[in-house]
């Protein structure tokens, strides 16, 4: 069996950062029985949403099927993999890869838990599954443009692939159509790949089994108007899309590192 067989249709979105809990989620936990972590609250949240269900009736709307879960609360101001999403995307027709609403549900839950200051997302993305995502980016692109115009902020986002991609890579302009699909929102600029295009993003990230044998192979510097949850994942988008233009249909990991600074 080969491993996009394997582990066809694993998705995992993981957030970075520093978490810091809410002071009376203690006084909660011992005086209501009240415990909650990454892996409940998402499925709840999800389930809210109607995007999954891991219990006995089918939702109309379920994206996805709910694997894991987990997180890393340690308070001592280091960046941390805060949260991170294990699921089985459902192979719907015309739909994205579903790291938005993946995104928004880990965000969701630890709000709920606290507060955080986000340094870095990464994704496993099963290439295979994403369809032409142009039409959804240009609306995406108006949507980052409703920014503050004095602001700048600067990313990197990194892939990490098996051979077959790297090999896709090289011989397509990747950059390039990245930019396009940025639509001038978003400037977009290939460095070379080194240990600081990752600083956000606390290694090793959740997939290890997944990602066994990928090695980073495309580093593109990004400029934007503001950071956010959102904005990490427009990126993870844009280059899911590039990189399905450029006709890679394995898995690979995207990571987007931002600042790191509070």
């Amino acid at each position: 069996m080969s491993y996009i067989e394997r582990y066809y249709p694993t998705v995992i979105v993981g957030l970075h950062g520093v978490f810091h809990q809410h002071p009376w989620i203690g006084r909660l936990q011992a005086e209501e029985d009240l415990d909650e972590d990454v892996f409940s609250l998402a499925v709840k949240r999800a389930e809210a949403y109607g995007w999954t269900t891991t219990g006995g009736g089918e939702l109309e709307g379920a994206r996805w099927g709910h694997n894991d879960a987990g997180e890393d609360w340690t308070e001592d101001g280091r960046i941390r993999q805060i949260a991170w999403l294990q699921i089985a995307a459902e192979d719907v027709p015309g739909q994205r890869l579903p790291v938005l609403p993946a995104a928004t549900v880990l965000g969701d839950a630890l709000c709920r838990m606290g507060t955080f200051r986000l340094t870095g997302l990464h994704a496993l993305a099963p290439l295979h599954l994403a369809p032409d995502s142009l039409p959804h980016l240009a609306g995406a692109a108006d949507w980052f443009a409703l920014a503050d115009p004095d602001g700048a902020v600067e990313f990197t986002v990194t892939v990490s692939a098996r051979e077959a991609v790297a090999s896709v890579v090289r011989r397509h302009d990747v950059p390039a159509l990245a930019r396009e699909r940025a639509f001038g929102r978003l400037t977009v600029e290939a460095v070379p790949v080194g240990a600081d295009t990752r600083e956000g993003v606390a290694l090793p990230v959740a997939g290890e089994v997944q990602t066994e044998g990928m090695r980073p192979v495309l580093a593109l510097r990004c400029g934007g108007r503001s950071w956010s949850l959102d904005t990490a994942v427009w990126a993870t988008e844009i280059l899911i899309d590039a990189l399905r233009a450029a006709g890679a249909t394995e898995p690979v990991l995207i990571t987007v590192s931002g600042p790191t600074s509070a």
